[in-house]
């Protein structure tokens, strides 16, 4: 068994799913930073952040740091080298 199933398995990480609604909220990030260089992969990876209960997103590339809350109430990204 791979240590991320051990992972999953046990209650520790969650692998989630990207549909189209993610995709769409990911979408609506690169329109609102055009010019910005957010990648799709980086758009879905905040989207991602903001399902979870602390928005945490582990990176070097600073360009998260731009993107503010969606939302009034949301917490904005916690970026972590």
């Amino acid at each position: 068994m791979s240590r991320l199933r051990a992972l999953v398995g046990a209650g520790y990480a969650r692998v989630p799913g990207v549909d189209g609604q993610l995709l769409g909220e990911a979408e609506e990030i690169q329109r609102d930073y055009l010019g910005q260089a957010i990648g799709l992969t980086d758009a879905v990876n905040a989207c991602l952040a903001w399902r979870l209960q602390q928005p945490t997103v582990l990176s070097f590339d600073n360009h998260y740091r731009i993107i503010a809350p969606r939302r009034p109430g949301e917490r904005p990204l916690d970026v972590r080298p």
